[in-house]
């Protein structure tokens, strides 16, 4: 079963934490330390909208990598 849940039902807080600037700040922290492939991914859960994952992703998920 899908929820649907309304972006402005969410918390500012959470805005914030799911932002692509969030996941761009949080993949840069992760190359700066480990100085391996980092991806920033697009998904489709509306809690979630990006992660970021030093695992290989296919190419349609990918929104920005950092390699070395």
């Amino acid at each position: 079963m899908t929820i649907a849940i309304e972006r402005n039902s969410l918390s500012s807080k959470r805005g914030l934490l799911c932002s692509r600037e969030n996941a761009l700040r949080v993949a840069g922290r992760i190359f700066d330390h480990s100085q391996e492939r980092v991806s920033i991914l697009c998904t489709a859960d509306p809690l979630q909208p990006f992660r970021v994952s030093t695992d290989p992703a296919p190419s349609g998920l990918i929104v920005l990598e950092m390699v070395a």
